[in-house]
């Protein structure tokens, strides 16, 4: 991966580091007929209300159609372009089918333009390539994992993760999948997986550098609590700079915020949990 610095004629540029694209992209522009326009909803619901904060502005972008399901089995395809996506960290490729289909779908990491990839419940492990879960062989790191047959992927679809085949689990009904967060669960043998590792796999070292390549990006400042009224936070008051004055900090609800599980307990997927991350 090439990683581009600036020189530092500002404290903005001091550490900006960034991704090289004219090294790792092939085109700039998208194939219109699969982009989409969308509206920028800047955190707000139906009813108008702000349910996720610090969301807005940005530049404009249009949406890339990307084929998750992979389900033209049997029928290879080359790989035309690299592509940088707006609306995800992954790179994505644009792939010509043999019936003359084009579609986007996530590039994996060394993927190659003019490379033939291909589909199917048995088909080549083969970086690029898709097929059933249970055809992998243990030790494979895979991406773009189906969490139903058909549904399209849901798992490892960010750039740079990826997840380990681990094997079959004791019923033979499902494969057992190591994912980045080291997560062990069961994956459903008819599922789907793309073999290799998510590209811009070195994503987690950009630097933006300054606070208006973030706004850019459509982010809104975070205000500390500390730094609010007391009836706008639980941390706000108090004369000078004071602690938080609760036993563990807390959401601008009054909840914990730290160390808090989220996840449902009467949840129906968790049954298909071996072991939860961070091996809790």
């Amino acid at each position: 991966m090439s990683l581009k610095y600036r020189k530092p004629r500002s404290s903005g540029k001091r550490t900006y580091v960034t991704i090289d694209y004219k090294k790792e992209l092939t085109t700039g522009k998208p194939l219109k007929a699969l982009t989409r326009s969308i509206h920028n909803e800047a955190g707000r619901n139906a009813r108008g209300i702000i349910t996720t904060r610090h969301h807005g502005g940005g530049h404009k972008r249009r949406f890339r159609e990307i084929d998750f399901r992979r389900d033209k089995d049997k029928i290879e395809a080359v790989v035309k372009t690299i592509e940088y996506d707006p609306n995800r960290t992954a790179f994505i490729s644009l792939v010509c089918y043999k019936d003359g289909t084009k579609k986007y779908i996530l590039a994996p990491h060394d993927l190659k333009v003019g490379q033939t990839i291909v589909s199917g419940p048995n088909v080549d492990i083969k970086t690029g390539n898709c097929l059933e879960i249970q055809n992998i062989p243990e030790g494979t790191f895979v991406h773009n994992i189906e969490l139903n047959p058909g549904q399209g992927a849901k798992l490892i679809r960010s750039a740079g993760s990826n997840a380990q085949v681990l094997g079959k689990d004791e019923s033979g009904n499902f494969m057992l999948v190591k994912l980045s967060s080291g997560e062990v669960r069961k994956i459903k043998n008819q599922c789907r997986a793309t073999i290799g590792i998510i590209s811009n796999i070195d994503h987690n070292i950009i630097n933006l550098g300054k606070a208006g390549i973030s706004r850019h990006l459509g982010i809104r400042p975070t205000v500390r609590g500390s730094a609010m009224n007391p009836n706008d936070h639980p941390h706000g008051g108090g004369e000078g700079r004071q602690p938080v004055g609760r036993d563990a900090p807390r959401t601008p609800w009054g909840k914990r915020h730290m160390g808090v599980k989220t996840r449902n307990k009467k949840k129906s997927s968790n049954i298909y949990i071996v072991r939860r991350r961070n091996g809790k």
